[in-house]
């Protein structure tokens, strides 16, 4: 299989396991020295950090319709282009858009970087504190 089409199957899994809601099955595809970054949240290294950041992400946002509107793949990076509406915890509607960068390593997701509004983060999710992170 060749570098792209590795990474291709890779990313078609990730979004595969978020659109039917399963976080445990889009961290079972992320090595476990991961770097997950999602703007106005942070930078969150490895399986334990990543999988807790999800726990919190997870509750924000209910109703979600997540739309890829495009996926590019070069070798062992791909990226997203999407679109989403949902409502919010607060009951507020939500509606945002980014692109996921997401580099793949020896069939497993090295690190994956969320780009949005992060305006829209600010002002309707709470900042996300990692109590059990190293001082």
């Amino acid at each position: 299989m060749t570098q792209e089409a590795e990474t291709r199957r890779v990313l078609d899994a990730l979004y595969s396991a978020f659109l039917g809601g399963d976080a445990e099955g889009m961290l079972a595809l992320m090595a476990d020295d991961v770097e997950v970054r999602f703007l106005g949240q942070g930078t969150f290294h490895g399986l334990p950090a990543a999988r807790r950041f999800m726990a919190f992400a997870g509750g924000l946002l209910r109703d979600v319709d997540f739309r890829i509107r495009e996926l590019f793949v070069d070798g062992d990076v791909g990226c997203c282009i999407w679109e989403e509406t949902a409502t919010t915890a607060a009951g507020e509607p939500w509606e945002n858009h980014g692109v996921d960068v997401i580099g793949v390593r020896d069939g497993r997701i090295a690190f994956l970087h969320e780009n949005n509004d992060v305006s829209l983060v600010h002002r309707h999710f709470p900042p996300y504190v990692d109590s059990e992170a190293p001082a």
